[in-house]
């Protein structure tokens, strides 16, 4: 009702203030992800997915190509695992600071995945470190069946992804993206005493 008073009152010129619920924004998690590290950071995925006698490997680097205090660029290369770098696919992904809410989401509720059934902490080894991850399971219905997915995702990582399963059974898919390699910017490296 309060939306619909709004936007008769928006149409004759009248205005109704929103309540603090309506108008809240919140720090994009992609960006709040990657905003501690140094343009030229790199993180190295292999992707894994069988399914229906298919099994394909692929190789994914992330890296940090702009930032500014409003928003950030990660370029995403992908290619088979085995192929020549000039057989890439190159895409972006600009990622503004501050994301508004949608309707009915609170910022206590945004960014979780929808049908979570568990959440806990674990600690991960990846090549050379150990990481604090915490980890959601959680299942939701697509075309082809019941999708579970257990994600872990770490502060410690730019982008926060260290692990991700997905399994859909009826369809005998499974798809695991893990964390190969962090690269940290050679210009922050000149820049360490």
């Amino acid at each position: 009702m309060r939306r619909l008073l709004t936007a008769l009152c928006l149409l004759v010129g009248y205005v109704v203030p929103l309540s603090a619920d309506e108008v809240t924004s919140v720090e994009n998690p992609v960006y709040a992800r990657w905003k501690n590290y140094p343009v030229g950071t790199e993180v190295r995925y292999r992707q894994h997915t069988q399914a229906q006698g298919v099994d394909e490997r692929r190789l994914m680097v992330y890296r940090l190509t702009e930032k500014t205090a409003d928003q950030l660029t990660v370029e995403i290369r992908t290619r088979q695992e085995g192929a020549a770098e000039s057989d890439e696919t190159v895409q972006t992904q600009t990622a503004k600071r501050l994301f508004r809410l949608p309707p009915g989401v609170t910022a206590r509720q945004f960014g979780k995945p929808a049908g979570r059934k568990a959440e806990g902490q674990e600690e991960l080894e990846i090549p050379g470190r150990r990481l604090k991850a915490s980890w959601t399971l959680s299942e939701v219905r697509v075309e082809a069946g019941v999708t579970e997915t257990k994600t872990w995702i770490s502060d410690q990582i730019p982008g926060g992804l260290v692990r991700s399963i997905s399994t859909t059974p009826a369809v005998r898919s499974q798809t695991t993206m893990e964390l190969l390699e962090l690269r940290e910017s050679a210009l922050q490296k000149a820049e360490k005493p």
